[in-house]
């Protein structure tokens, strides 16, 4: 330590040298030899790793060839998805090719579109996503949460996507009756053989086909629980000159009927509903709980259009011989009239939003919303003449034209309270029947593909019918 003219002086250790800099004509370092050491060690670093990628994956074609076919790279494809954030469609108006036959579904947040033009797929704020040409003379389209199940109804083909590709495509002998897909990606396609007017295709959630349901009689609907965990098939016979209906509750996978019942009537269509099922049928609806007890019926009804979300079953019945009038009932699970309203003009639409419990019906230039959780129901002015109506949110709904889908957000639906001294319908049981069992009516059993892909011929079946509730 040195001192001078009283000021003290500390000394420093000099830094550990880095390497030399390499200084300019006036004395400024330019550049510093050991960080250029160091750039140079990545930059070799990165073309090694480079070239031992490109390695790799010449090897690994080489030597997997034969594995790389189109269904694998279809199969990686379903672990690809762009899942939108947002949860309803936010651009004023959406364009597409213009069709009398156009099917629109939201889809994961994003609206889902076809027709006999083809497939396409829109985010929320109107862009393209992805466009397929598939030519479907009847397009018929159903969306879960993981995949878009596309079909010709009274065709033969059939195409499943997510949101980010075509994930497969099939075809089958005879012509689509019906289809549906669940959230868990597993889905179900309808049709018929040779010598059974009913099979039905039950495929998993990898795309590959898992068992067939053959049956005798003609097949009314077929649907699949929401969670994929079960399949109802409905089938339509005669019974001395009597339409006689059966229901079967069959696990994917197993090969026997957990649950059958038989009603007399001819069934229009069966629904999955929290702990219960909604049959709709030729003379009314029926509730039956989740092992096919029957709850209630109602009878007597002229129903022209029904929705149904997993809490209630919204009835529109016609309420005059001539004329645009209708009476809408809302059911819920147990078969009871929760909200009646009244409608005018040419019936269009009904849809309801995610939780149910708003309800949105479209009737010539007029959208009615039935609000169940505050039992209100108000009217706005349509703001666009269309085929089609789909629910978005509480506040918000789509109108589907020929050529675009217009998003209506209406400040005010002028609500007013529902009128709960509604008279509610004739309510009765439906006569359940027992059709004898022939030769020539005899289901077969659910069987499951074996490795062949053939399926086994299999006598009997569980039959066990549940006891109807009086």
């Amino acid at each position: 330590m040195i001192r001078t003219g009283g000021e003290r002086l500390n000394s420093v250790r000099p830094a550990p040298d880095k390497g030399k800099s390499k200084k300019t004509p006036g004395g400024a370092p330019e550049t510093n030899e050991y960080y250029e050491r160091v750039a140079r060690h990545f930059r070799s670093a990165k073309h090694v790793s480079i070239f031992a990628t490109i390695v790799f994956l010449l090897a690994a074609i080489a030597t997997s060839r034969s594995e790389l076919t189109i269904e694998n790279l279809q199969y990686l494809m379903k672990f690809i998805s762009f899942t939108n954030t947002e949860t309803s469609i936010t651009a004023t108006r959406i364009t597409y090719p213009s069709s009398d036959r156009t099917r629109l579904e939201l889809f994961i947040g994003d609206l889902c579109y076809l027709s006999p033009e083809g497939y396409a797929l829109y985010d929320s704020r109107g862009n393209t996503i992805m466009t397929e040409n598939i030519k479907y003379a009847f397009p018929m389209l159903s969306t879960g949460s993981k995949y878009a199940l596309c079909y010709d109804l009274g065709g033969t083909s059939f195409t499943v996507f997510n949101t980010f590709a075509k994930l497969s495509s099939g075809t089958v002998d005879y012509p689509i009756t019906a289809a549906d897909i669940s959230d868990a990606g597993n889905f179900i396609v309808a049709s018929s053989t040779r010598e059974y007017r009913t099979a039905v295709m039950l495929y998993d959630s990898d795309l590959k086909l898992l068992s067939r349901v053959l049956r005798e009689n003609y097949l009314s609907d077929v649907t699949l629980k929401r969670d994929g965990s079960e399949v109802a098939v409905m089938t339509a016979g005669s019974v001395d000159g009597e339409f006689v209906t059966t229901i079967e509750l069959i696990v994917p996978g197993h090969d026997s009927v957990r649950k059958s019942v038989n009603f007399s009537g001819l069934g229009y269509s069966i629904h999955y509903m929290d702990n219960a099922i909604a049959v709709v049928y030729d003379s009314g609806i029926i509730f039956y709980d989740s092992d096919l007890t029957l709850i209630r019926a109602v009878k007597d009804m002229s129903l022209v259009m029904t929705d149904v979300s997993d809490r209630y079953l919204t009835c529109i019945d016609a309420s005059g011989v001539i004329g645009n009038s209708y009476a809408v009932n809302v059911y819920d699970t147990k078969g009871q009239i929760k909200a009646t309203a009244d409608l005018d003009g040419k019936l269009i639409g009904a849809d309801h939003d995610e939780s149910g419990e708003y309800i949105f019906l479209l009737a010539g230039n007029t959208v009615t919303r039935i609000n169940l959780e505050n039992r209100r129901i108000g009217q706005v002015k349509a703001d666009a003449s269309g085929f089609d109506i789909v629910a978005m949110s509480p506040d918000s709904y789509l109108i589907a034209t020929s050529s675009y889908a217009l998003t209506c957000t209406p400040d005010d639906f002028g609500e007013k309270y529902l009128d709960d001294s509604a008279d509610t319908a004739d309510t009765g049981d439906a006569e359940p029947v027992t059709p004898p069992v022939t030769p020539d009516t005899a289901a077969t059993e659910t069987t499951s593909l074996p490795e062949t892909g053939i399926p086994d011929d299999t006598d009997g079946q569980d039959t066990a019918e549940a006891t109807p509730a009086t």
